[in-house]
């Protein structure tokens, strides 16, 4: 998967393949924000309420990302 296949598509990025190895918390990552979007507009919540809701879910993306890529680094090390 190439990040200019996601969905949805992001205007600015130029294209690269994602490792394999992160595809799945790319894709559980969009998930989330697609629904966090979505839940977001729905409650019509105030500003520090969703920069609170975001924080939240790009620290979480942050730590999957870090856990990833340092596996990444090892196998790659250790192959």
């Amino acid at each position: 998967m190439r990040i200019d296949q996601l969905e949805p598509t992001s205007s600015s990025a130029d294209p690269f393949e994602i490792p394999s190895e992160l595809l799945e918390s790319v894709r559980r990552h969009q998930s989330h924000l697609s629904a966090l979007i979505v839940s977001l507009r729905a409650a019509g919540l105030d500003d520090d309420v969703v920069d609170a809701s975001v924080r939240t879910l790009v620290d979480s993306y942050a730590d999957d990302l870090t856990v990833a890529i340092r596996t990444m680094m090892k196998e790659s090390h250790n192959g």
